[in-house]
């Protein structure tokens, strides 16, 4: 999907007209209508949301809807809704908020998107792409209250999906450590994607094996 979407003007359209439309639509025919429906879903204003159990502070033009949730919006598969955000992430269109909360998004330049001017020379350049001056995101806490926070709500989104109990707790920790941090969001996103790829779920693998085996790692077509 292009970058340079903000050069040709803006048409003042109601959030609420946008959602109804894209409800009675249906699934969204292409890459342009799903963003459409990012910046239609995210938050307008800030506040506090809940993910897993958590109050988290989603700011203006943040979202915590999971990838679940947004196959829901898109209409889509999961697959197909991984491998979009996978490619906006990339092209800098979204970008992911380190924290306890997986699913945590920002669109850069939002207001820019939503249609105040005064905010395009901050996220586009003068060849109309994104800028690298847009506000960096916070370099992830490295600390130990940020490891087992990840490790927790790793082991906690485990049990939820698979609906296995925690075994080898200890080993598990042992190789959640041993994994960079592009691994351990990758190990969490990819729980959903392997569970219901099996056929008979009776033999999903525990978490200590799903790690070992590095299963993350594999391509899912669900």
């Amino acid at each position: 999907m292009k970058n340079n979407l903000l050069r040709m003007g803006y048409v003042m359209v109601s959030r609420a007209l946008l959602q109804e439309i894209c409800e009675k639509k249906g699934a969204a025919c292409c890459e342009e209508e799903a963003f459409l429906r990012v910046l239609t879903n995210v938050n307008f204003k800030p506040a506090v949301v809940f993910c897993n159990g958590a109050g988290v502070q989603c700011a203006r033009g943040e979202s915590v809807i999971t990838f679940m949730g947004w196959a829901d919006i898109f209409g889509w598969t999961r697959a197909r809704t991984r491998r979009f955000f996978d490619r906006c992430f990339a092209a800098g269109l979204i970008e992911r908020v380190p924290g306890c909360c997986p699913s945590h998004i920002h669109v850069p330049g939002y207001d820019a998107w939503t249609g105040q001017p005064a905010s395009i020379g901050k996220v586009m350049n003068a060849a109309g792409s994104f800028s690298a001056t847009a506000a960096p995101v916070a370099a992830k806490s490295k600390s130990s209250a940020a490891f087992e926070e990840s490790l927790k709500e790793f082991l906690a989104y485990y049990g939820r999906t698979t609906h296995l109990p925690v075994e080898n707790g200890s080993y598990v920790r042992a190789l959640w450590k041993k994994l960079s941090t592009r691994e351990r969001e990758l190990a969490y996103r990819k729980v959903e994607d392997y569970y219901f790829s099996l056929n008979n779920t009776h033999f999903c693998y525990q978490a200590a094996k799903y790690l070992e085996y590095r299963i993350f790692e594999n391509e899912f077509v669900n």
